[in-house]
């Protein structure tokens, strides 16, 4: 079969070759990016019950374990942490690999990623990040989606298939969270449309914004406090930055995985046009978080470190120093910044 790149629209029926793969096989992976976030895990959990409802074997397997904020997605425990000792043979009898919501290439699996890739499974992808990268046999992506559980959503649709309660809460929770609850310029009126039928099938917003926000430790909401502390502002207002090392993570007894939304704090900040976020990683790297008010795009800069994302939301994993990471990032940003003109005064902004 013939490796391809589809977005809806395209003359090519989406979804005909994908439904011919699920129909054909039996024994199913799932997994995703590193550090997942919810969109991550409701695609998962709802593409698995979806399969298994059809007669499949799947297993999910993933390179991280949930952050302890979103463990509610999974009540079940589907979710598997990757241990090559107990899962390399999983991998070896799996007949496809379906890889969700993650662009980038192997790498950006985390550590399956590299088993995978010596491995090389019979792959689907199906994402909604732009990445001219392809890794896997049939790519479905669809950078005009608001989450990739947008996507799932159409499988299932698109499958026949019934979309239960539970996987009604999956897919609302990944498209709520990926949307910044509807804030982001990629919600679309389709959007809406689909999370009114998830309403419709069973997903409570008001409990499961709940769950998605209000379940923080008091040590995360510590740390928060003491990034918005220490958080600088550059370029005449247009840049809001921030640095966390791994000290200051072990002080507050806060995992580099549960930091989902500091990166999009500085653009609540009046003027702000980029948010930055460094963090320092167990293995003595750097995690650059990059967030735009869809102005200017940013994942063109993460590309330029082996990251990527959409033009208001991308980071990378960067080999270096903390301080001499976050200078050139910094550094790159404003020259971004300067590249698109001075910023325009705010008329409703006091006079200094």
């Amino acid at each position: 079969m013939q490796a391809g790149i589809y977005s809806p629209g395209d003359e090519c029926p989406v979804w005909d070759e994908v439904l011919a793969i699920l129909q054909r096989h039996h024994r199913f992976l799932i997994t995703t990016h590193s550090n997942p976030d919810l969109d991550a895990l409701g695609c998962e959990l709802a593409l698995d019950e979806h399969l298994r409802a059809t007669g499949k074997q799947v297993c999910i397997l993933n390179s991280d374990p949930i952050a302890r904020p979103h463990r509610f997605v999974d009540p079940q425990r589907r979710i598997r942490v990757y241990q090559p000792h107990r899962h390399d043979q999983v991998i070896e009898q799996a007949e496809v690999l379906i890889v969700l919501d993650a662009s980038g290439g192997w790498k950006r699996l985390g550590r399956i990623g590299d088993t995978l890739a010596r491995m090389r499974p019979y792959a689907v992808r199906i994402d909604h990040h732009p990445d001219p990268q392809r890794f896997a046999d049939v790519e479905v992506v669809d950078d005009s989606a608001a989450a990739t559980a947008e996507l799932v959503f159409d499988l299932v649709r698109a499958a026949s298939g019934q979309i239960t309660k539970t996987m009604a809460r999956a897919l609302y929770v990944a498209i709520l969270t990926d949307t910044g609850s509807f804030r982001y310029p990629k919600t679309s009126p389709r959007t809406h449309r689909i999370t009114a039928e998830l309403i419709e099938l069973g997903a409570d917003p008001a409990e499961l914004a709940k769950l998605a926000y209000n379940q923080y430790s008091l040590n995360l909401l510590r740390l928060q406090g003491h990034m918005l502390d220490i958080m600088q502002s550059d370029a005449e207002g247009r840049l809001v930055w921030s640095v966390l090392d791994q000290d200051t993570l072990r002080t507050y007894g806060v995992r580099e995985a549960e930091l989902d939304n500091f990166a999009s704090f500085g653009l609540q900040v009046a003027g702000t046009l980029v948010s930055v976020l460094c963090v320092e990683t167990p293995d003595g790297r750097v995690k650059v978080s990059l967030r735009s008010d869809a102005s200017l795009p940013v994942n063109d800069l993460a590309a330029e470190w082996g990251g990527g994302g959409h033009a208001s939301a991308a980071g990378a994993t960067v080999s270096g120093d903390l301080r001499q990471v976050t200078e050139m990032v910094i550094s790159r940003v404003k020259a971004l910044l300067d590249s698109n003109g001075p910023r325009v005064p705010d008329p409703a902004s006091p006079t200094p």
